[in-house]
Order: structure tokens, then sequence, then C-alpha cells
């Protein structure tokens, strides 16, 4: 199963669906039945099954956290500082530098609403409390999709020719930015 799910998730993967998968609205794909049925999964060497399940379990461990933390950020700026409706950026604190993560707050508050210098104190300490550890998650599930996607790149057969045009021909949202090389 994490081999699939390691395959399911990979650029190459979504290189492939936004080909042949029934497009939606908002850049969405449709994994209908047909289309899953269909994808080709390769097979994984030994050893990249071994590496994908502990990436993949990694990843999903991460996932778990994230998205706890994510909640847990959203509920305390909610009792802590009347941020009732979370901005998209807020949403994605993980993608916030500290700066940002304060203007985003100051913004939802309004003018109407300063914080006073306890409150900013207040802020930045949770920052670097609960994002700053999220942040460091983020960059490891990074590094660890990234070995993943060069397992099932590997396991496809893909050479290092054909992994440069898919990203040089790669869909929008691509799970994974492309590696530095490869611009």
């Amino acid at each position: 199963m994490p081999w699939v799910l390691a395959v399911a998730n990979a650029p190459v993967t979504w290189w492939f669906a936004w080909r042949t998968a029934m497009h939606g609205k908002d850049e969405a794909l449709r994994f209908i039945k047909e289309f899953v049925r269909e994808l080709p999964i390769p097979p994984p060497p030994q050893e990249a099954m071994e590496e994908a399940t502990l990436a993949v379990g990694r990843l999903v461990e991460i996932t778990r956290t994230q998205q706890a933390t994510r909640r847990q950020m959203l509920d305390w700026l909610r009792v802590e500082y009347e941020v009732e409706k979370a901005t998209r950026k807020l949403q994605s604190p993980f993608d916030l530098d500290c700066d940002a993560f304060v203007a985003e707050v100051k913004k939802v508050r309004g003018k109407k609403r300063p914080l006073s210098a306890a409150g900013l104190a207040n802020l930045r300490a949770e920052y670097a409390r609960t994002i700053d550890p999220a942040r460091a998650l983020a960059a490891e599930a990074l590094a660890l999709e990234t070995q993943v996607s060069d397992l099932v790149n590997a396991a496809y057969g893909l050479t290092p020719d054909e992994i440069a045009l898919m990203w040089q021909t790669a869909p929008p949202r691509m799970p994974i930015p492309p590696p530095e090389n490869v611009k």
C-alpha cells in the first residue's frame, strides 16, 4: 500500500493524470474508477519499496502533525486574538515567516483593534514555539517527497532527459517544486 501512495502522489503521476484524467472545476482532476484502474503502477525494486515505505510512513506522520498544529494555531488565534475568520494565508501559517504572520494577524484584526506590545510579543513567541518547528517539519516533508519522487521515477525507468521534459511541461499545482537543476 505505501508504494501505491508513493506512486499516486508522485509528480510524474500528476503529470500523467493532467493529460489523461477527467478535469473538473478549478484545475481539479477527477480520479474516476476507469482512470484509477488504468493507472500504470510500476513494480518497485525491493530496496525502493523499503525506502518508500519508510518515507511514506514518515510523511503520513508529518501530515497528521501539521494538520493538528494548523487547527490548534487557528483555534489559538480565534481565542486569543479574536481572529474569527482566518485568511487564506493564515490557513497556511507554515508558509509565512514571523513578520508576515504578524502582519496577517494585524490585517485580520483591522485598525480598530491594534495589537498591544504584549500581544505582539506573545504572537511572536507563539510563532517561535509552534510554527517554527512546523516549518522544519515541512522542510523534512519536502525532502522525503523528493526522495519518493526519485524512487518512482527510477521505477518507471525515466531518464534524466525525460524527467527534465516532465518538469519543463509540468501542469499547474505539481505536488513538489522542480529540482534546482531542472527549470
